[in-house]
């Protein structure tokens, strides 16, 4: 069983985030909302109060009342804080690995290139590639596979659709599996 001083798991904190917006949920609607057995939010609640995390009250004979204490507010924050800083440094190294690849190649002669990339990710890719300032080198943005135009020898890829096999001389390069990310929730 954790020391009531471990720092939050990420169950506990997804309950006290849920807690936080809403004091007065059930335990069986914060099963629901959070994917969890009853058994197991009960359980979870039983830890966050031991751990003085929050405070229980009961309101009525069938209301009860879950408050964030100042312990809570505190360890909320800074997991929070861990999880964005966690964020920047995965962005961060995506960004590191789309300089990487586009300046192996630029040196290696290419001057076009076709990115596929999500929405999610395209802002991250066009300000690495703005950023790069590579004279001469020209880049085609297209959001699914089916839109890369005809020719086209190498496929840089930012997305977590899968590639469509190599063929016909055409070669797929994903700059995301070039990160070695293991994040969860610090």
């Amino acid at each position: 069983m954790p020391s009531p001083d471990s720092p939050l798991a990420e169950k506990e904190f997804l309950l006290i985030q849920q807690l936080s917006r809403k004091p007065t949920s059930t335990q069986r609607d914060l099963s629901r909302s959070l994917g969890l057995s009853l058994g197991t939010t009960n359980l979870l609640i039983r830890r966050l109060a031991r751990k003085g995390i929050i405070k229980v009250t009961q309101l009525d004979w069938k209301r009860t009342q879950y408050l964030l204490t100042l312990k809570g507010a505190v360890e909320q924050t800074r997991k929070a804080y861990n999880y964005a800083l966690g964020m920047f440094r995965i962005f961060k190294q995506i960004q590191d690995n789309i300089t990487t690849v586009l300046t192996r190649e630029y040196r290696a002669g290419r001057r076009h290139f076709i990115l596929v990339a999500q929405d999610e990710i395209l802002e991250l890719v066009r300000d690495t590639v703005r950023d790069l300032a590579l004279a001469e080198a020209r880049f085609t943005f297209v959001s699914r596979f089916d839109q890369v135009p005809p020719g086209a020898d190498l496929v840089l890829t930012a997305t977590l659709e899968p590639s469509p096999a190599s063929a016909n001389g055409r070669r797929y390069m994903s700059l995301m599996d070039l990160t070695n990310i293991d994040f969860r929730i610090p």
